[in-house]
C-alpha cells in the first residue's frame, strides 16, 4: 500500500504529464479533466485581464497539491500578441514546497485571421 506521500508523488507526475501533453497540443481542457478525476476542488480565480483556476488537493492533513492555470493576452497598444496560457503545478508538504513544475504555450491566433474564415465568405 502507498503512503501518502507516494500517493502524492504519483499524481504529481500523471498531472505534470498531462500538462506537457496540453502544452504540445495548445489545449488545457484535459489538464482540468485530470486534475477533477483525482479529487481537486476548482476555484474560480479570473480578473479583469485573465481567465485563470484554481485546483487544490489535501491529499493528507500535511500533503497539498496546487494547480494554477492562466490565459491572458499580453498584447499591449499597437501590437497583435498570441494569448498565453500558463501552468504551475506544486507539491508541499508540512507547508514547504518538495516540487514545482511549470510549462506554457502560445495559443492559437485564429480571432482576427482572415484565412480561419475564408469558408464563411459569400463573396
Amino acid at each position: 500500500m502507498q503512503t501518502p506521500k507516494e500517493f502524492a508523488d504519483q499524481i504529481f507526475d500523471v498531472l505534470s504529464f498531462s500538462i506537457d501533453l496540453a502544452c504540445h497540443e495548445k489545449e488545457w481542457f484535459n489538464v482540468s479533466r485530470d486534475a477533477l478525476a483525482f479529487g481537486f476542488n476548482q476555484t474560480d480565480v479570473s480578473s479583469d485581464f485573465a481567465y485563470a483556476q484554481r485546483f487544490d488537493l489535501e491529499v493528507s492533513p500535511e500533503i497539498f497539491i496546487s494547480l494554477h492555470y492562466r490565459s491572458f493576452d499580453p498584447s499591449g497598444p499597437f501590437r497583435r500578441l498570441p494569448g498565453v496560457s500558463k501552468f504551475e503545478l506544486t507539491l508541499s508538504v508540512q507547508d514547504k514546497m518538495q516540487r514545482f513544475h511549470q510549462n506554457s504555450f502560445d495559443e492559437p491566433l485564429t480571432a482576427n485571421d482572415p484565412s480561419a474564415w475564408d469558408e464563411l465568405s459569400y463573396a
